[in-house]
């Protein structure tokens, strides 16, 4: 009787233990396509991947991790050279450390909050990093002050403040003087290389925002055999933040970037000190 008893209570208590889950909807044993070792745990991250697994868990980890570091992205494709799904945030952030959550948490942020109308990054040509919501454009004269480094900036063209013209004024100007027009794309859209001995303008019109001013012939392009064949001549190979000018160094030992982010940056956190 008392067995019976003890029977039936196992089975009871297996019914209402839950059955643990994976964090990963495809598993299984293999070679990992990445680094080639045997006898792994091979995973899809998405649910959405139709191919086998293929991938060990530190490649993955590995390579998202450093992308973050390095570039400070949050957009990470599948590896799989005929799988072309992007990853949603929460399927890769349980790799992630608590450091590397928190950025990516703030780069999501900084995206959603691009997405409204009264959100400005600051546009001073010195570098600043600096974002804010600008709540009372429609009272303003054109023109608002950046919180961090007290630059005017115009909220219409997302610029430095254009002295001498009103926001009206400017636009007349622009559509009659065509270099003028010119001028504002250029400075829309351009930095200068934060390099002392460079200044050379660099313009950026989509991809991450880890800038380098290189050309053929200044230094050995990392993406090149040996130098490399982007044109031009008098680029010095500088790395910078595109968003506050910082430098980027490389570690001469791991490879690894030396950030030097203003502390008003999205990607200060990033920063090595």
């Amino acid at each position: 009787m008392f067995k019976k008893f003890a029977d039936l209570l196992n089975k009871s208590s297996e019914s209402v233990v839950p059955k643990q889950t994976s964090l990963y909807p495809k598993e299984r044993q293999g070679t990992c396509s990445i680094c080639s070792d045997n006898n792994l745990t091979l995973v899809t991250l998405s649910k959405t991947c139709r191919h086998e697994a293929a991938c060990c868990i530190p490649c993955f980890t590995q390579n998202i991790s450093s992308n973050i570091n390095s570039k400070g992205t949050h957009r990470f494709e599948c590896p799989m050279p005929t799988c072309n799904v992007v990853f949603e945030p929460t399927e890769y952030y349980h790799l992630l450390d608590a450091r590397l959550k928190d950025l990516v948490d703030k780069l999501l942020l900084n995206r959603l909050l691009e997405t409204d109308e009264e959100f400005r990054w600051c546009k001073s040509k010195k570098g600043c990093g600096a974002g804010q919501l600008v709540s009372n454009h429609k009272d303003l004269l054109g023109y608002y002050t950046c919180y961090a480094c007290y630059q005017p900036l115009c909220f219409r063209h997302s610029i430095e403040w254009h002295t001498g013209y009103t926001c009206d004024e400017f636009d007349t100007e622009r559509t009659q003087n065509p270099d003028l027009a010119s001028d504002l794309t250029v400075l829309a859209f351009t930095k200068q290389c934060p390099n002392q001995t460079c200044h050379t303008p660099i313009m950026k019109l989509e991809g991450c925002d880890v800038m380098t001013c290189c050309r053929y012939g200044t230094h050995t392009c990392v993406q090149a055999k040996d130098k490399c064949d982007h044109g031009g001549q008098n680029y010095c190979g500088q790395k910078f933040c595109w968003k506050c000018l910082g430098k980027i160094d490389i570690d001469k030992k791991t490879g690894a970037y030396i950030r030097s982010c203003n502390k008003n940056c999205e990607y200060a956190s990033l920063n090595n000190n």
